[in-house]
């Protein structure tokens, strides 16, 4: 599913921070936080927040962090080679006529000998703290964008699924049609093939019960009606993590007409049977994007 959010204040008394999220469909939870090398420290936290939040989806976390006031540089020599450039310099002087004096000018024109950063940025538990709640905002924000697209997929999913549970009825109130007219069927073949041999009647019934049994989807259709119903309920009760429940009981569904299909004897159903695939297909391509 898809959704942004963003929180924006105060970290502490020297920071002022931002924090964004954005999520696009995935099957499941592919979350990468996006800090600064200085700042590494604060990944485990955000991460932390924004899995209690999310189940599914793929989301990029970033983090702005800007100071209120800069922070002291620090100044860093390298002093292991600052001792081996003078003791170069004093052993050339013994025998060049070469100055072993250094002045600044000269040390900071050595490559790597003077190195200026940036105080390394500490973060103690209570600035911790407020990023934290800062990552709550974004995070919840994210979620109440793909909430209202979760409610879009759920009124998109509703017809499909009173088509499947419509036919599903069809299907159910034509079983005793479907197993007379093949009873039908077989004793009109038997005869087509043996014109001039007479038939027992109570073996070409025993036959036909037989193949009615065979044929019969009763068991399927009620797993079918009973996954239909499963699948309703968890929609309206939209609990956490209920995409990977909806795609499972899609599968089952999907399942259940295969068999009917296999066991189809009729025409009429089997055509019922592949429009209700086609439906359960579409209805997965929804599912296997919900949170």
């Amino acid at each position: 599913m898809t959704g942004f959010g963003r929180a924006r204040g105060p970290v502490g008394q020297d920071w002022d921070a931002e924090i964004f999220a954005r999520g696009v469909n995935s099957r499941f939870l592919d979350l990468a936080v996006q800090t600064r090398e200085s700042e590494t420290v604060l990944e485990a936290p955000l991460r932390r927040v924004f899995a209690r939040h999310l189940h599914r989806g793929k989301v990029e976390v970033g983090l702005r962090l800007k100071r209120r006031r800069p922070a002291a540089p620090e100044v860093a020599v390298d002093e292991r080679l600052l001792d081996a450039l003078l003791s170069k310099l004093q052993a050339l002087s013994a025998r060049y006529p070469v100055d072993a004096r250094l002045t600044a000018r000269d040390l900071l024109a050595v490559p790597q000998m003077v190195i200026v950063e940036s105080a390394a940025a500490a973060f103690p538990p209570e600035e911790i703290a407020e990023l934290e709640a800062l990552a709550e905002q974004a995070a919840e924000a994210l979620v109440a964008m793909r909430e209202a697209e979760g409610a879009s997929i759920a009124a998109a999913l509703a017809p499909r699924l009173a088509v499947l549970r419509s036919r599903t009825a069809a299907l159910a109130a034509r079983r005793e049609e479907i197993a007379r007219a093949l009873a039908t069927s077989i004793g009109e073949r038997v005869r087509a093939l043996f014109p001039d041999v007479p038939l027992d009647p109570g073996r070409l019934e025993q036959e036909a019960a037989l193949a009615a049994d065979r044929a019969d989807v009763s068991e399927e259709l009620e797993r079918l009606s009973g996954h239909l119903d499963q699948f309703e309920g968890l929609i309206a009760k939209a609990p956490a993590g209920v995409g990977k429940t909806l795609d499972f009981l899609s599968q089952e569904i999907l399942r259940e007409l295969n068999t009917l299909g296999s066991k189809s004897r009729d025409l009429r159903s089997t055509r019922e049977v592949l429009d209700m695939k086609a439906e359960i297909e579409k209805i997965r391509e929804q599912v296997q994007n919900v949170e």
